[in-house]
């Protein structure tokens, strides 16, 4: 039967499936990153997860060795991506000028979750031009990618000393540089002290507990490798041991929203977690995301659309937001402004399955099942190559 003749019901028992498949995936993306929301595990304030990749040499280089530096630059980037190569670019210039001063940078390569060699002869030809000084790293198996929970390519981490994330940007819109330059200075104490404190913004990062942080990183590996039973209370643990922190309880309302669909009563635990994740961060796009979710769950479009712009204000390239909203225009009759934001999402991060399998639901709003169809056929694809 062709698929995009399927009747509204077969087209939603498809995308049942195919977002069953996609929760294991999901499960280690809900994080509470800062208002940037380049990445979704990784919060403002916390150390960057660790990794060991191959160059384009073969040598292995660990964010390890990193740690000891003040300043540090980790850039996701794809050929496949238009603006990639311009922040590879630019990244070289401040490597140039800053590097005798003490920054380090590093570009990690997401181009496909089984690079060929035909890949791989593209990165080199795409990198060579530029003449980078710093390493190019190859995340082959894309674990690295969604350790960091990256939602569009490129995306930026600017570490501090110890390799504690200061600020994340997605994207790589034209204000990012200037404002990569000015975090650059301020961390190798290159500003003047005057201009420092004027354009220095205030850390608003929350330092998590001991505790909240172990049974955290513990419930996110447990809800990851497939076993949410286990990790609901390591979460609630984490939530409990410290409040103030978002993370917990954004990823518990995930968690919760997960298991809504066998049991129903979970969507008002959800909502209960992902305000308590408002409360504790009130600028935290995915916290406003996931609370924005869970009304349109209910049927409460209204406050669902309160939520989403909330978010989108915080950061307006954040896909999920993005096609929440796009769902929420094309429920509404705005269909062009709707595909527009589709496009958009899917331009930000073409490779992600579930970004697909989002706009597959946007387009069912739209009442447009061919090209709904279309986008679960290639979320169930780009699933089924991780």
């Amino acid at each position: 039967m062709n698929t995009e003749s399927r009747a509204p019901g077969a087209v939603r028992r498809e995308a049942g499936r195919i977002l069953a498949a996609l929760l294991v995936f999901a499960a280690g993306l809900y994080a509470a990153p800062k208002a940037a929301a380049a990445f979704k595990n990784v919060q403002a304030g916390t150390e960057a997860p660790a990794f060991r990749l191959p160059d384009l040499a073969g040598n292995e280089v660990s964010l390890e060795s990193f740690q000891g530096d003040n300043a540090v630059l980790v850039v996701f980037w794809a050929t496949w991506s238009a603006r990639s190569l311009e922040e590879l670019r630019d990244v070289q210039k401040l490597v140039a000028e800053y590097g005798p001063k003490g920054l380090k940078a590093v570009a990690v390569n997401v181009e496909h979750e089984h690079a060929t060699g035909d890949d791989l002869r593209m990165i080199r030809e795409k990198v060579a031009p530029l003449n980078l000084t710093y390493p190019v790293l190859l995340d082959k198996g894309l674990d690295t990618f969604r350790n960091y929970g990256v939602v569009a390519v490129p995306s930026t981490g600017v570490l501090a000393r110890g390799n504690v994330l200061r600020d994340a940007f997605n994207g790589y819109p034209t204000f990012v540089f200037l404002e990569l330059k000015g975090q650059v200075e301020d961390l190798l104490g290159l500003r003047p002290r005057e201009a420092a404190s004027a354009a220095a913004k205030p850390d608003t990062a929350h330092k998590p507990t001991r505790t909240a942080l172990l049974n955290y990183n513990l419930g996110r590996r447990l809800f990851a490798f497939g076993m949410p039973d286990k990790a609901e209370p390591k979460l609630r643990g984490a939530a409990a041991a410290d409040p103030k922190w978002a993370a917990p309880n954004v990823l518990l309302g995930e968690l919760l929203l997960s298991r809504s669909k066998k049991d129903p009563g979970k969507v008002a635990e959800a909502k209960k977690s992902f305000e308590a994740a408002v409360a504790a961060e009130e600028g935290n796009v995915v916290a406003r995301t996931g609370l924005a979710r869970v009304y349109w769950r209910m049927g409460q479009a209204a406050d669902a659309e309160r939520e989403v712009g909330a978010a989108l204000a915080k950061s307006a390239t954040y896909p999920p937001a993005m096609l929440l909203k796009a769902s929420i225009l094309a429920r509404k009759g705005d269909v062009p402004a709707a595909g527009t934001l589709i496009r958009e999402a899917i331009e930000l991060n073409p490779r992600d399955p579930e970004t697909h399998a989002l706009a597959g639901r946007a387009w069912e709003e739209a009442k447009d099942l061919a090209k709904a169809a279309a986008m679960y056929r290639k979320a169930f694809e780009l699933n089924g190559e991780r």
